[in-house]
């Protein structure tokens, strides 16, 4: 064809470029057919409906194209002389349970109509809110000597009184009391502690041995070998002595 090589490679994309413009050509003369056949058609539609918008549609009969198996046509009714009720549209007419009557603008006023069986208002106290009352206040109490620590320590010592040989050691009464203090190592609340356990004379604390200083140092909750590292029971006895002259 034209005497070309269809071998040679520009003249190969050469003809698909003629393919590609040709089809292009009849692709868009396709839709500008079609295209004006649309308009066309659309053009006549417009024309149709508005020679029947101009001429009005027959007073004698109306069809119904909606329903095909519908066929027959029907006649045109009287026009209305009745007044169309008004129907009440307050939302709130179901909530209440009384309906709203819609009463038409009038010069004369028009008195609302009672309906049977409508309940009465409800009247609604306005609410207030309680006010709470304020908690009872009580007086701080005074601690009381049972609640404190050393009260606690003497009668845990107190408790174990028991466990010591009064025979051997002698007994005595709070009326019999020396003052303990007087021995080295013995204080305040250590004087306490021996009277928890019954302990209240010189003469008492003489009569010591090893076994009862180990026993008194662990109740008395003490440094331990404490008693015999003061000498207690040599104190003991030279303040008896010299207290009593024996």
């Amino acid at each position: 064809m034209f005497g070309l090589d269809p071998l040679s490679r520009p003249v190969a994309v050469a003809e698909i470029l003629l393919l590609l413009t040709a089809a292009a050509f009849v692709g868009w003369l396709l839709g500008r057919l079609t295209r004006s056949g649309r308009v066309k058609a659309l053009r006549q539609a417009i024309t149709r409906r508005e020679a029947e918008l101009a001429n009005g549609p027959s007073a004698d009969t109306i069809s119904v194209p909606a329903n095909p198996s519908y066929s027959e046509t029907a006649t045109s009714a009287e026009p209305l002389t009745t007044p169309i009720p008004m129907i009440p549209v307050d939302p709130l007419a179901p909530i209440y349970g009384t309906p709203t009557l819609l009463i038409p603008a009038d010069d004369t006023e028009a008195e609302q109509p009672e309906l049977p069986g409508t309940p009465p208002p409800i009247e609604i106290p306005p609410l207030e809110a309680p006010i709470p009352e304020a908690p009872p206040v009580f007086p701080p109490q005074p601690a009381s000597a049972a609640d404190t620590g050393e009260t606690a320590v003497l009668n845990r010592i107190a408790a174990r009184a028991g466990e010591l040989q009064f025979d051997r050691i002698g007994r005595a009464l709070p009326t019999d009391a020396d003052d303990l203090k007087d021995i080295v190592g013995v204080g305040p609340f250590l004087e306490r502690k021996l009277h928890s356990l019954g302990i209240y004379t010189f003469r008492q604390i003489s009569h010591f041995s090893k076994e009862d200083s180990k026993q008194i140092n662990e109740i008395i909750e003490f440094f331990p070998g404490r008693i015999d590292r003061d000498n207690w029971v040599g104190q003991a006895k030279a303040l008896h002595e010299r207290k009593y002259g024996e």
